[in-house]
């Protein structure tokens, strides 16, 4: 027996055995660039609104434009199976936020998803493939508010994602998953609290904590999967700061590309970094009034290596404090249809193309039938680990309701980001919605709002998902309006008209 194989085998004699529970999987990961053809100017999404045609950037501000720079933007995958052959995969793409099901072609997660159950005979479901974007502001607008792209970079990142999801799937091995996390709740804010006066070492509020809707999950979480020889596949790191961190190079995925290409270089193998429960919650930049002056990037001028440097060590962190996963894989999806509610959403849905502003996201059945609007909702369980997948930019609440109805059946929940679509902010609970409402001059929450009920609908749905991949999960009395609603089976997505909205203009 090789050095390597008797020190993997010892380590294999130092994991505490669980009766009926694999601590072995087949994992793979991939990473494949979605970068813009080198000197293409792209419209860039996430701040103000519209392309500056109509609204003048002086009054609503936006994205603006670049080209590609150093940091070369990717669409990543992590491909798990366990000992039965159940397979889920974990796949991230770097642009501002994606959707379900595009207007102009077949180019949306659902696409992606089903592209790859095809090519993989059935072996990889679409339903066990959780897709979400990194929401950076600084990546290429393939949501349409802020001037969109065209449909030929919607296929070109619909068929990278395909190929890394499938190069990851074609790369598993042998491999142990760990599971960890890292308390870093003073590098965010919340934006509706008075916390969010203080974003600067000095304070600008010295006053006392106020806060109407409290609520941030400042958790770093950290899944790290390692072949048997101890080399590293693929580190996937989970956080609720908002890509609003700046300090790219061009064309950029803000913080979880950083932390993603840094983890590569850590610890070696793919790294894969993407946004939590990022509602309402905004990145101290670098550092707020209540930032720990003992984070290793608290002295460093440069935005962008203070970042890496206060998030890495909180990776690190979760890294060395990490357990072993041990049980099944499985996967569930579910729809979730909701009332658009929302004036800003409803007239961007309906004529947002006379304002530089149209949504690409499909107007037609069954992702839009009148005034109501389809989602998914997605949970994915490795072993002993639930990743609850929310469509959209999710408050924690919502990430705090499934952990409370799984209890201890789930050793760890990750709450992930605009996952398989992105409907803006998924406000909950809904109580919090007439204070948001309140703030909307200092808080675009309430703006990017299909309906008020839309958070809590996802959490109730999500808690049904966990029980269906075999948790132990116990919904609040809450979300029987909505179990009731969803086990109709989605009724108006059978009738075959869409949406209302008026004549596209030429694209």
């Amino acid at each position: 027996m090789t050095r390597v194989a008797l020190a993997a085998f010892a380590c294999l004699l130092l994991v505490p055995a669980v009766a009926g529970a694999s601590t072995t999987y087949q994992v793979g990961a991939s990473d494949q660039s979605i970068e813009p053809a080198a000197g293409t100017l792209m419209n860039l999404g996430g701040y103000g609104l519209g392309d500056g045609s109509l609204f003048p950037d002086a009054v609503t501000s936006r994205g603006g434009q670049d080209r590609p720079g150093a940091d070369t933007i990717q669409a990543r995958a992590l491909v798990v199976s366990d000992d039965a052959g159940h397979t889920v995969a974990l796949a991230s793409i770097e642009t501002q936020g994606m959707f379900a099901a595009y207007e102009d072609g077949p180019y949306g997660l659902s696409d992606m998803a089903a592209q790859v159950a095809k090519d993989t005979h059935g072996a990889l479901p679409a339903d066990h493939i959780i897709i979400t974007s990194d929401h950076t502001h600084h990546g290429p607008d393939t949501i349409g508010a802020w001037g969109g792209v065209p449909a030929s970079y919607l296929q070109y990142v619909h068929d990278q994602t395909v190929k890394a999801i499938e190069d990851a799937y074609a790369a598993r091995q042998p491999a142990q998953l760990w599971v960890g996390q890292s308390d870093a709740p003073d590098l965010i804010y919340n934006q509706a609290c008075s916390e969010a006066l203080n974003q600067s070492k000095t304070p600008d509020y010295p006053g006392p904590d106020l806060c109407a809707t409290p609520g941030k999950d400042g958790e770093f979480r950290v899944l790290q999967a390692r072949g048997l020889d101890g080399s590293t596949i693929a580190t996937y790191t989970a956080y609720a700061a908002h890509a609003t961190a700046g300090g790219g190079n061009g064309i950029n995925g803000d913080w979880p590309q950083y932390i993603s290409d840094q983890s590569a270089a850590d610890f070696g193998g793919v790294g894969i970094a993407v946004e939590g429960a990022n509602g309402g919650t905004q990145p101290c930049r670098t550092a707020c009034s209540f930032t720990n002056p003992n984070n290793p990037g608290y002295n460093i001028a440069d935005r962008k290596r203070s970042i890496v440097a206060n998030y890495m060590a909180h990776v690190h962190d979760a890294v060395d404090s990490a357990e072993l996963v041990h049980g099944p894989v499985d996967a569930a999806q579910g729809t979730i249809r909701e009332a658009i509610t929302g004036p800003a959403v409803t007239a961007l849905f309906m004529g947002g193309q006379y304002g530089g502003a149209r949504l690409l996201r499909s107007h037609e059945s069954p992702w839009v039938v009148g005034q109501t609007i389809r989602t998914t909702t997605s949970a994915v369980r490795i072993g002993d680990v639930l990743f609850a997948g929310t469509p959209g930019e999710g408050f924690p609440a919502i990430g705090e309701g499934v952990r409370t109805a799984v209890g201890t059946s789930a050793h760890m929940v990750f709450q992930l980001g605009l996952a398989d679509d992105q409907l803006g902010y998924l406000i909950a609970p809904v109580s919090y919605v007439p204070v948001i409402a309140a703030e909307v001059g200092v808080n675009d929450n309430i703006i990017f709002n299909v309906s008020p009920t839309i958070g809590d609908h996802v959490m109730c749905s999500d808690i049904g998902l966990a029980a269906k991949v075999g948790f132990s999960a116990t919904a609040p009395a809450t979300c029987e309006p909505y179990d009731v609603a969803d086990s109709a089976g989605d009724p108006v997505g059978q009738v075959p008209v869409g949406g209302v909205v008026l004549p596209p203009t030429s694209r």
